[in-house]
């Protein structure tokens, strides 16, 4: 998903831009007639149709995974790889600088050097 305040390209299931921390507006699109409805909407509102469901699944066993989990509640797979947020817990991208599910700041972790 494309943030409208700073242009960057972030994950479909973020609520707020992982660069500039702008809340992010999404919407399904319906396949039978194309128009655009809620985020949340399970059945079109224009004709009715029922609308995809786009959420997270594991890469292992394909069950559905809620978007702030870390593993799969069915195998145990890690589903996703990056930053924690210290303050809901959600799992980020690695060059994240804000958590795209509460917007707070991320604390970086520290460069390793040998």
């Amino acid at each position: 998903m494309l943030c409208r305040s700073c242009g960057r390209m972030n994950r479909d299931e973020d609520l707020f831009c992982s660069s500039c921390g702008a809340k992010l507006l999404r919407s399904k699109v319906c396949r039978a007639c194309g128009a655009k409805n809620r985020h949340d909407a399970t059945f079109c509102g224009t004709c009715g149709a029922k609308l995809p469901d786009d959420g997270m699944h594991c890469p292992s066993c394909g069950h559905p995974v809620a978007p702030r989990s870390q593993f799969c509640p069915n195998c145990g797979t890690q589903v996703v790889e990056g930053i924690v947020c210290g303050t809901c817990h959600s799992v980020n991208r690695d060059d994240a600088r804000y958590c795209a599910f509460c917007g707070g700041a991320l604390k970086v972790p520290a460069a390793v050097t040998t």
